[in-house]
């Protein structure tokens, strides 16, 4: 008898590198998790964090660049994958007032349970998972979304 694989559910989504696809990228993607998923604020945390670095971090910000984001849920590990590709590794120069920023992708790898970046001559992937406990099944977080499979 032949045994069957159930593969997690993946979502995938091109974006336009301006700072109001940041926004946009959170709310597409907390949509896609399952009723249940106690971490929605820490997946929409992280996509903001990831979102912002590709835009003024990589030539995904420069004019027409874009960035893409997965977002793959595995409802029997219960756990969420959410991998960011940018047009990096080359930096674009963003002048910060002084004390702003440098923390995103600290506070990226203090929420996952599991973090990789991967750069490429002409890209950048960002690649983590976050896992929530067996029992916060039953918990409130499904954010009007029915039971059921994931939808993008």
């Amino acid at each position: 008898m032949a045994t069957t694989i159930k593969a997690p559910a993946a979502c995938s989504r091109s974006f336009q590198g301006v700072p109001a696809a940041i926004g946009e990228a959170r709310a597409w993607a907390t949509r896609a998790l399952p009723q249940g998923c106690s971490r929605v604020d820490d997946v929409a945390l992280v996509v903001s964090e990831l979102a912002t670095n590709a835009i003024l971090h990589s030539a995904s910000g420069a004019p027409g660049g874009r960035f893409a984001l997965q977002v793959e849920v595995d409802s029997d590990a219960q756990s969420v994958g959410v991998t960011c590709i940018d047009l990096g590794p080359a930096l674009v120069k963003v002048p910060r007032p002084a004390g702003e920023g440098g923390r995103g992708l600290a506070l990226v790898r203090e929420l996952a349970d599991s973090y990789e970046v991967r750069a490429e001559p002409t890209s950048r992937t960002v690649c983590c998972w976050l896992d929530w406990p067996a029992d916060d099944d039953n918990r409130s977080g499904s954010h009007g979304r029915p039971p059921g499979p994931v939808t993008c």
